[in-house]
């Protein structure tokens, strides 16, 4: 691993792309058009933060309750004044030791501190890149090499990762402790004011293709879609918010930091790991705080459903939640009734539950359903969908068998920014009723990606050919979906659509059938993707199930037959092969998506694709 050079890195090395201009200047994409970003009237996070301290700064802005000694939770509370304090200090700190611009890695644990850290590095000018720490074996060569990618000139962290981090970092780099800061150094704070192009922060995804990627998301693209949550979720001071999302995560670190301290909300913090122990926790927090706003992935809602049978049992009082936010991929219509239906006993709003959809390269969100609105559904005709078009189908046509028609759900309207749907071969925009890839365009869409300018290039800068002539600045997310009455649908990645027979099929589609039919099934650990067949057959249909008893179970409960059954009576195709394999071996993103491209290159690893002989066990 080379995590670079002195301390003299940071500006100097960074690509035309990222480095600072004047106050009056564009970033400039690597294909030679622009993004205005504003500049009248702007203000960046550090200099809002700080206005609410001048303001209000007794009032409660971050707190985190620790799970580790006390079942109840012990609440650590930082007043508005004390973040401004600490954040200040480090700051000072960061810029006594470092240029400018240097990049500088936050590995510490969920918590208070990373939240400092984060904010340290926006007071300072200094890019911050948002990680984890390393505890997790498996996971410290994925670390490395978003290290080795990023070139920090420092480590942040806490006294209980220190060791760790510095094994890490082998002496290359130092590693410095959030809390050790003293808070006297405040006053050394320059009171640096970041423009709107100048990075904040780089926001590495693995995305659920791909490898994992820095995304340069600028003070303007930081500030555009902290608005853009605000004013989609009806966020403000008096809008209490709760997260247990971990902080490196483009939703989290919205959530659980940009968003409250922006709007000047008191933000309620609690661990992934606490949630996934004790589901309940997140609910009575949600109560505890009176938090008006929270949100998590699809597979929350769920567990939510199965560890807490006995809702009305809890004495709850979720009246005050007004927006919970679904952003995984993609969301499911099954999974926002049972949650809602659940918890409606503890006086959740029916409409509280709010589908939405975001990327990284968007900073986070795209679109989401307002405060007040329930989720819309759409029963589609799937053979026309699996043809790319949208078409509706009536009441009669809905009692028919299941196999004819798909539910899809919406993620709401655009939030600040332009959505269209393109042909991803030719960028031709489609025409209303077509399923293509969807496009964006805004002050949110990230500056490209870090030190991928031919990268950045093919997905940050494309033209979209309309009926009115050619438009430039367009970011393709990748992404499979359409418009319907200006609500965004997304029906997954376009690199794992399965195409049998010369039909497209979306994988979580045939993911949700097997949920379905599986009941032994490990929740959120199927995966179905192609893998080239014959010349004469085409591709063929995978299926990986991880099983809750292994995969020496899958003779016992007749796994393949269950699957091949299911699958083929609701999609009309039959999985060539099921594989079986043990609870958490499937590959996933850090959000907890199945890499379903990884799954793939592992069944080819191990298996002899176009042998006729199917496999259907894996360790």
């Amino acid at each position: 691993m080379q995590l670079g050079g002195t301390v003299q890195r940071g500006l100097m090395d960074m690509p035309d792309l990222f480095r600072r201009g004047p106050a009056s200047s564009m970033v400039t994409s690597v294909a030679g058009s622009a993004r205005q970003l504003p500049e009248d009237g702007w203000t960046p996070l550090p200099h809002v933060l700080h206005g609410h301290t001048a303001r209000s700064g007794e009032r409660p802005a971050l707190s985190f309750i620790n799970y580790g000694r006390d079942e109840s939770g012990t609440w650590q509370t930082l007043t508005f004044s004390q973040v401004d304090l600490r954040a200040r200090a480090l700051a000072a700190a960061l810029e006594a030791g470092f240029p400018r611009g240097s990049r500088v890695a936050v590995l510490c644990p969920q918590g208070n501190e990373y939240s400092l850290g984060l904010l340290a590095c926006l007071y300072a000018g200094m890019t911050a890149v948002p990680l984890f720490p390393p505890e997790d074996p498996r996971r410290r060569d994925q670390l490395a090499a978003v290290l080795a990618d990023a070139d920090p000139v420092c480590l942040l962290t806490v006294g209980p990762a220190a060791a760790a981090c510095r094994e890490l970092a082998g002496g290359r780099v130092p590693v410095w402790l959030v809390e050790e800061t003293d808070p006297g150094r405040a006053v050394g704070w320059s009171g640096y004011r970041a423009g709107p192009q100048e990075p904040a922060y780089l926001q590495y995804t693995s995305g659920s293709t791909g490898r994992p990627a820095g995304a340069v998301i600028t003070h303007g693209n930081l500030v555009a879609s902290t608005r853009q949550v605000i004013d989609g979720c009806g966020l403000g001071a008096e809008t209490p918010i709760a997260s247990w999302l971990p902080l490196f995560h483009d939703m989290g670190l919205s959530i659980g930091v940009l968003a409250p301290m922006f709007a000047g909300a008191h933000l309620a913090l609690m661990s992934p790991l606490a949630f996934i122990q004790r589901p309940v926790r997140w609910l009575r927090l949600l109560d505890a705080h009176r938090a008006h706003f929270s949100g998590g992935p699809n597979f929350a809602y769920d567990l939510c459903v199965r560890k807490i049978p006995d809702p009305a049992g809890l004495e709850l009082d979720l009246s005050c939640v007004r927006v919970l936010t679904n952003g995984a991929e993609p969301v499911r219509a099954g999974t926002l009734r049972r949650f809602s239906e659940a918890f409606a006993v503890c006086g959740l709003p029916g409409d509280a539950v709010k589908p939405s959809y975001g990327l990284a390269e968007a900073t986070v969100l795209v679109a989401c359903n307002r405060v007040g609105q329930r989720w819309t559904e759409l029963a589609l005709d799937s053979e026309a969908l699996c043809a790319g078009r949208v078409r509706i189908v009536d009441e009669r046509e809905e009692r028919q068998p299941p196999a004819n028609v798909t539910t899809v759900v919406g993620c709401g309207r655009p939030v600040g920014q332009e959505v269209r749907v393109a042909d991803p071969e030719t960028g031709v925009e489609q025409e209303p009723g077509q399923v293509g890839e969807l496009w964006l365009r805004g002050p949110n869409i990230a500056a490209g990606y870090w030190r991928q300018p031919g990268r950045s290039a093919e997905t940050f800068e494309c033209t979209l050919k309309t009926a009115d002539g050619s438009q430039d600045g367009w970011l393709r997310t990748g992404d499979h979906g359409f418009l319907h009455e200006g609500e965004v649908f997304v029906l997954g990645r376009l690199k794992d659509v399965v195409i049998i027979h010369g039909a497209n099929h979306a994988p979580s589609d045939i993911e949700d059938t097997i949920r379905r039919a599986i009941g032994e099934a490990v929740p959120g650990g199927v995966a179905a993707f192609a893998v080239p067949g014959t010349d004469a057959e085409g591709d063929r249909l995978i299926v990986m199930v991880e099983l809750a008893a292994g995969p020496a179970a899958a003779e016992d409960i007749g796994l393949r037959r269950r699957v091949q059954t299911a699958v083929a009576e609701r999609h009309g195709v039959r999985p060539h092969d099921v594989v079986a394999a043990r609870r958490g071996t499937l590959p996933r993103t850090t959000s907890g998506k199945l890499r379903r491209g990884d799954c793939r290159q592992h069944y080819l690893s191990t298996v002899n694709a176009t042998d006729p002989t199917p496999r259907n066990e894996v360790t």
